[in-house]
């Protein structure tokens, strides 16, 4: 069952248009969704969500989750319950990097109230180094032909603080030769997350679902080795860009 299943399964033989007619939409809006002709809806799942009383978990992806308990009982503050909605709103990959990101900041909090017993036989450069907590894919980006990422999985990488790892959201693996000789199969790089980048910067992008680290062109995707053509943008391709690469582990 998909959203528009479940929202035909709420509206339960009410009239569409009384959907429509609170989104402020045109009539026909609801049986253009239906037909394929549009997917509008898209854009207001919250407002949806509100029409019938559901939690956003629910309409996206038939379960109920923390939006229902805030609502039946109300102990969140406003700025938790938009937490919640914007959480419920995002894909599996970025569900994974907002919660490395909320582990990261929580460990760095716990060690920021940890106090360190001088110890005089420590030498001050190792007193000096420092490690924090940074997301990881454990599926990595690919330097060729693409690898698909929906379905990775993150976990938590110790590393040593830095100007790098401290500007850097996550860390994912390279995967090929084409971003040679800047980047190296097996490297770790460290990414910035962003929605889009300039023309000539080198990112992250998920293109039709494949992941891939190149340098963005103008339409295109530029490998830096030679061997490898430009990946150009058709009409209808989806691609996302998930940020900029800053540097390598």
């Amino acid at each position: 069952m998909d959203i528009l299943d479940r929202i035909t399964l709420l509206l339960n033989g009410r009239d569409q248009k009384t959907l429509t007619d609170y989104l402020k939409l045109n009539s026909v809006a609801f049986s253009e969704w239906k037909s394929g002709k549009s997917k509008s809806y898209r854009k207001y799942l919250i407002e949806i969500a509100e029409f019938f009383g559901v939690s956003l978990d629910y309409l996206v992806y038939g379960k109920e989750s923390a939006a229902v308990v805030y609502a039946e009982n109300d102990t969140l503050s406003g700025e938790e319950r938009e937490l919640l909605e914007y959480y419920s709103g995002l894909r599996d990959i970025y569900k994974g990097m907002v919660l490395g990101e909320a582990k990261a900041l929580c460990e760095l909090e716990k060690r920021a109230k940890v106090k360190v017993p001088s110890n005089p036989d420590i030498s001050s450069q190792n007193r000096a180094k420092k490690t924090i907590f940074i997301d990881y894919f454990s599926l990595p980006v690919s330097a060729g032909t693409g690898v698909y990422l929906d379905s990775s999985e993150s976990e938590m990488l110790e590393v040593e603080e830095n100007d790098l790892t401290r500007e850097a959201n996550y860390a994912v693996r390279i995967s090929g030769n084409s971003m040679e000789p800047k980047f190296h199969d097996g490297d770790i790089v460290l990414v910035e997350s962003m929605p889009e980048i300039l023309i000539g910067e080198i990112g992250v992008f998920i293109l039709n679902g494949e992941g891939f680290i190149k340098k963005l062109g103008k339409g295109c995707l530029i490998s830096l080795n030679p061997d490898y053509d430009p990946i150009k943008f058709e009409d209808g391709d989806e691609i996302w860009c998930k940020g900029r690469v800053i540097g390598v582990i």
